[in-house]
């Protein structure tokens, strides 16, 4: 039996996200409106940090690494 996986923003969804995230504004999710909560808390992240961003309300995810294109 397999593992589930988190639930995931859908690719528009996340790649709104994270650039949102990028330039510094205020973040909520796009599904339900909730509160985005970031890991790393680093503003701005070290290169090449892993920063992950949950939906403290779906639970739903988005990653990125920091300093990447």
């Amino acid at each position: 039996m397999r593992k589930p996986r988190p639930a995931t923003y859908n690719p528009v969804q996340a790649l709104h996200l994270i650039a949102t995230d990028r330039n510094g504004s205020p973040l909520s999710c796009p599904t339900c409106s909730g509160k985005i909560e970031r890991t790393p808390m680093d503003v701005p992240p070290t290169v090449s940090c892993h920063v992950t961003l949950r939906c403290t309300g779906c639970g739903r995810i988005a990653r990125y690494v920091a300093g990447a294109a």
